[in-house]
């Protein structure tokens, strides 16, 4: 299911509290907008909350509701609107919803850029200053809060309805690095930053005033602020009150460190550690989310993405080697005998540059079961420069085709520069055996080949040894009568190990007073448990509880493919969720699903969700994209709504 929902207000003056004519004609069911319409005199210190101004503000359109009869079923995406098209190097970093009024913010070339939408779909893309970390936050009534960071100082612009911050004077708040603005209760801001591995937080007073306190240690961190609006009661604050709190995530000596700040008290308090598992690296920021689901029911969500590496060592990108006869003239006249052992003729694999996995192998019949398998082969190694070459030959008694076997019985590496004599012995374990000549080449641009000659054997019957017998058409090779070509193809073969990509949840649902333990959610685990792709390094929790029963959702980029070690190939990385019944790990099914189909989203890396403030059960998507050039890339946004 889709839909476009379009952001619209109007105010309504002269109308009685009960129909509100003008607004009581609308065609969808709404819901109620801010108490308190205007924002703060930045200029004069803070005050009581405004009165207001005599006006009736008309409910912004939230779409179709869904009939009480038909619970809700899940999130789905609305139409998608692309903010940044044919740019390149955009750094998608922040995202805020405001009552009528969307902002997207992104750096990009050095510069902080922000898109602003007002009541529709259309953004106004403009350049704001220098800058290489931004974030937004609307307050009740739309004047957009903008902080960045510009040469290790944070600036702060305030930018009333049907202004671009580009346009609003600006302000220095403090030294600091990766700034977070959030909005009280009063909708003045304040900034929180790092500095010198410390977390701080800026309230801003008036004017150019800020008052700056130290909160904890740590650094990448996010925060949520939460509003009473005279209604809860919670941790013994008195009803009829206003005040704001915020939750604040922020790693440090190796856990998930979570703060609760209460404005009544102005007290932070750490409410909980999550250790990072062994061997596991925290991949970006932690997401937030809170809401209230009665008066004494209130859950607050963390997610974060760990990487665990594949601790299996890479393997080269081995090619198809190119395997012939020494001697093309054979029997007529004689060509190349400097790589010629014995005879007229040898068998010989090659490449101009590309690194190998190669051999020949041939099943043979031995006539003493009983007895033990003696194999002597002549090989020859020529290479440029220092390349990374060995020869070995090999016997599996059993009979097994397969050089990785474990009954294959090898002998010592070689890199010989001239002939040399390979030997190695095995008891036979049966009626036949297999003989394997083979060769590594681990490096890369260096030119090499393997050249082996005279095979004979004890207690086994080969079959042209001398490789003076026709050379003969396999598939796509030229191979001696009777031996058959392996290699190995790296771009078609199963990878040794892959990272493993996991989306742990914790939550509380007495505001953060208590917490579960952190517990996996999702991972990029396929059907069959098998792990494949990558997951992005943002996860974002979205509680509804207009569903049946409860539920989160995490949206996160799940990347599928699993390019081979070595190649600039990409994944294909697209907007995902998985869904959990809350406070529970009973979730879909790794790897999640996929809210977008692959010819409307281009592979994507970088994704961020804002929650509406207004309507509890819709955020507000955004990732950004590659083009077809790989280079150049969109910004995309969407709604995801409980339908």
């Amino acid at each position: 299911m889709s839909s476009m929902l379009v952001l619209l207000l109007t105010a309504c003056n002269g109308v009685s509290e009960g129909a509100q004519a003008g607004c009581a004609n609308a065609t969808i069911l709404t819901a109620p907008t801010a108490t308190r319409p205007r924002d703060p005199d930045l200029s004069s210190p803070p005050g009581p909350p405004p009165a207001g101004d005599g006006a009736t503000y008309c409910p912004t359109p939230a779409g179709p509701a869904t009939p009480t009869a038909e619970p809700a079923e899940g999130f789905v995406a609305t139409e998608v609107v692309n903010l940044s098209l044919d740019h390149s190097g955009q750094e998608v970093q922040a995202v805020a919803v405001g009552d009528d009024m969307l902002a997207v913010g992104w750096v990009e070339e050095g510069e902080v850029v922000v898109a602003l939408a007002r009541g529709g779909n259309h953004f106004q893309v403009r350049p704001v200053d220098r800058g290489s970390r931004v974030s937004l936050a609307f307050s009740t009534a739309n004047r957009l809060h903008v902080a960045y960071e510009q040469d290790g100082q944070i600036h702060y612009r305030a930018a009333d309805q049907g202004v671009h911050p580009a346009d609003a004077p600006v302000l220095t708040v403090a030294a600091g690095q990766n700034p977070q603005v959030v909005v009280d209760e009063l909708n003045w801001a304040h900034v929180l930053y790092e500095r010198d591995g410390s977390l701080y937080k800026a309230r801003h007073l008036s004017g150019e005033a800020w008052y700056e306190t130290f909160v904890a240690y740590g650094s990448d961190l996010t925060v949520i602020p939460f509003y009473n609006e005279r209604e809860l009661v919670l941790w013994g604050i008195p009803t009829g009150t206003y005040w704001f709190g915020l939750f604040l995530a922020a790693p440090h000596n190796g856990q998930v460190r979570l703060f609760r700040y209460l404005s009544w008290f102005n007290v932070w308090e750490q409410v909980a550690a999550f250790a990072i598992p062994p061997g596991e690296e925290l991949l970006g920021p932690v997401g937030l989310d809170y809401h209230v689901a009665g008066p004494d029911e209130v859950w607050v969500y963390a997610s974060w993405v760990t990487r665990r590496p594949n601790t299996a060592p890479p393997r080269p990108l081995y090619t198809q080697p190119i395997f012939e006869a020494v001697n093309p003239f054979y029997p007529v006249e004689i060509g190349n005998p400097h790589q010629i052992a014995a005879g007229l003729n040898a068998a010989r694999w090659r490449s101009e540059g590309a690194p190998f996995d190669a051999g020949l192998q041939q099943r043979v019949s031995v006539p003493d079961p009983a007895g033990a398998i003696q194999l002597e082969v002549y090989g020859l190694a020529e290479m440029a420069g220092a390349a990374d070459l060995a020869l070995r030959v090999g016997i599996d008694p059993t009979g097994g085709r397969s050089p990785d076997g474990a009954s294959v019985v090898w002998s010592a590496p070689q890199t010989p520069a001239g002939f040399s004599r390979f030997s190695v012995s095995a008891p036979a374990a049966g009626g036949t055996a297999t003989l394997f000549l083979h060769a590594t080449l681990d490096s890369d641009d260096a030119p090499a080949a393997v050249v082996w000659d005279a095979v004979q054997a004890q207690n086994a019957v080969v079959v042209n040894g001398s490789f003076e017998g026709p050379f003969v058409r396999q598939s796509t090779l030229t191979v001696p009568e009777g031996w058959q070509a392996y290699y190995e193809d790296s771009g078609n073969s199963p990878i040794a190990g892959r990272d493993a990509y996991t989306v742990y949840g914790a939550w509380s649902r007495d505001g953060g007073g208590s917490w579960s333990a952190a517990v996996p959610v999702a991972a990029n685990r396929d059907a069959t448990s098998s792990t494949t792709g990558a997951i992005g390094a943002e996860a974002y929790p979205a509680i509804t509880t207009a569903m049946e029963p409860p539920t989160v959702a995490f949206f996160y980029v799940y990347e599928s493919g699993d390019p081979p070690a070595g190649t600039t190939f990409l994944r294909y990385g697209r907007p995902a969720m998985t869904v959990c019944t809350l406070g529970t790990t009973d979730c879909s099914s790794p790897p999640g699903t996929l809210l977008l189909p692959r010819d409307v989203v281009r592979p994507s890396r970088r994704l961020l969700l804002a929650a509406d403030p207004f309507h509890q059960e819709r955020s507000l998507l955004i990732w950004d994209a590659l083009q077809a050039d790989y280079e150049h890339k969109d910004i995309y946004a969407t709604y995801v709504a409980v339908r």
